[in-house]
């Protein structure tokens, strides 16, 4: 089984969150969309990353994209 981690570069449930829930019903055989989120990721701060390190919720997303056979990042538009 392959799998793909979804990611949606948009916090809202509308859009690009719904299209990555559509695309993970209509995945071929042997492929699996798992989504993940951004949210509770923070702005990046190289000096809080010195004095604290990198925040947890960052190695838990790293660690899925990493074991991941793929990357999906559906990415908003504005006109």
């Amino acid at each position: 089984m392959k799998t793909i981690i979804g990611i949606s570069r948009s916090l809202r449930q509308a859009v690009n969150s719904a299209l990555l829930a559509v695309a993970a019903q209509v995945m071929r055989d042997g492929i699996s969309l798992q989504i993940a989120s951004i949210r509770g990721i923070p702005l990046y701060d190289g000096d809080v990353e010195a004095a604290e390190g990198v925040p947890s919720v960052v190695h838990e997303l790293e660690e899925r994209i990493a074991a991941a056979d793929g990357l999906l990042i559906a990415t908003p538009e504005y006109g």
